[in-house]
């Protein structure tokens, strides 16, 4: 299968939230649209979660900066699964998100998958059974807001609990907030 071009971020100043996901999954980088697998539930939660005022699809990608909100990934090149990117793949993700953040300052950065935290953090003590949610860490006065993986391949955590993760994003984008609520 030929390698497929990146997917575009979806990023502008003064964004309430910039979502960050770890890679493209193929479905998504095959349609050139976010989240676009069947079974990715992240169109779900960020409706549910009262992040947007209507429901939409992966279509509907380019849109979330009307509503304050922004997509990227740490790394731009889609696999079938994140076991098939390397270290360098991480090296180099961090460094152009690193970048992007700087750029454009969202008031939170929620990264999708528990994962991501010990990538951007690698200097913080290694902790085992970190829990979603707001995290001590900032970036550039970015507040961190650790969410799980919204991919199908997640499918045993549960949506419920998925979804009230979810939902410590909405005094952020309902506010402006710049402290956590």
């Amino acid at each position: 299968m030929p390698e497929q071009p990146p997917l575009p971020d979806h990023l502008r100043p003064e964004l309430s939230i910039v979502f960050v996901g770890i890679n493209p999954g193929l479905r998504s980088a095959a349609l050139g649209h976010h989240y676009a697998g069947p079974s990715n539930r992240f169109w779900k939660l960020i409706y549910d979660a009262n992040l947007v005022p209507e429901p939409l699809s992966y279509r509907d990608d380019g849109r979330l900066p009307e509503w304050g909100l922004g997509l990227t990934n740490l790394v731009s090149r889609s696999t079938a699964s994140m076991e098939s990117l390397t270290p360098q793949d991480y090296t180099a993700g961090r460094l152009v998100l690193m970048r992007k953040l700087l750029r454009y300052r969202p008031r939170v950065v929620a990264l999708l998958g528990m994962t991501l935290y010990p990538i951007l953090f690698p200097l913080e003590p290694k902790q085992t059974g970190r829990k979603p949610g707001l995290q001590p860490a900032t970036l550039y006065d970015s507040n961190i807001v650790l969410l799980p993986n919204p991919s199908g391949r997640n499918a045993s955590y549960p949506y419920h609990s998925m979804l009230e993760a979810f939902r410590t994003l909405t005094p952020w984008a309902k506010s402006g907030l710049k402290s956590p609520p």
